[in-house]
């Protein structure tokens, strides 16, 4: 088991912590990923991997990091583009809020980064992310952002599997390169369908 501050995905189920109920809130998005920071995001009392059907212009959030170091800023990601970036104010559990424009579909995501890398922190820097919250329905609507995310998921892709061949060496592992290659074809065909 990695050691707490080492990245991992800090996952919300509902009711009574089973296997079946992690992996389900797993699947739907109840997560955040970080190496250090919590972070406790909401956008119209939505939480993250619930989808906003609010008819309204305007979307009212809240961040709150709770981090046991410290981190130098927070950001709002919508469909990929910074919206808005607060600066730390030095604490370590640390509450924002705001507005944000609700576009016609897509989704809303938080980050924490910066700050130096102390015990218990793990990594290079400091760092958290939390899962999308969605507008309207599940999935990125406009294409610049369906294939945005597509060829992201390519980069993380390709790396995660040459460490995975780094790490297997000579061993045959078919099935794990299966679900490499299905992977890889479904976020291809991404691209495919959004520049016909």
């Amino acid at each position: 088991t990695m050691a707490i501050g080492a990245t991992r995905v800090y996952v919300k189920p509902e009711g009574k912590l089973t296997v079946d109920s992690y992996l389900k809130a797993l699947k739907a998005g109840k997560s955040f990923v970080s190496n250090g920071p919590q972070l406790l995001f909401s956008v119209e009392g939505n939480e993250v991997g619930e989808v906003i059907l609010s008819n309204k212009r305007k979307a009212d959030w809240e961040i709150t990091v709770h981090s046991p170091v410290a981190y130098q800023k927070v950001e709002i990601f919508v469909n990929g583009e910074v919206v808005w970036t607060g600066k730390s104010k030095g604490g370590n559990s640390e509450t924002y809020g705001g507005t944000l424009t609700i576009p016609k579909g897509g989704w809303v995501t938080a980050r924490v980064t910066g700050g130096q890398s102390e015990w218990p922190v793990m990594d290079s820097y400091v760092f958290a992310e939390s899962s999308p919250i969605w507008f309207k329905e599940i999935g990125s609507t406009t294409p610049k952002a369906k294939i945005a995310a597509a060829n992201k998921l390519l980069e993380a892709l390709d790396n995660s599997e040459q460490l995975l061949k780094a790490g297997y060496g000579d061993n045959p592992i078919p099935n794990l390169m299966e679900h490499f290659s299905m992977a890889r074809e479904k976020l291809l065909s991404i691209g495919r369908e959004e520049q016909k």
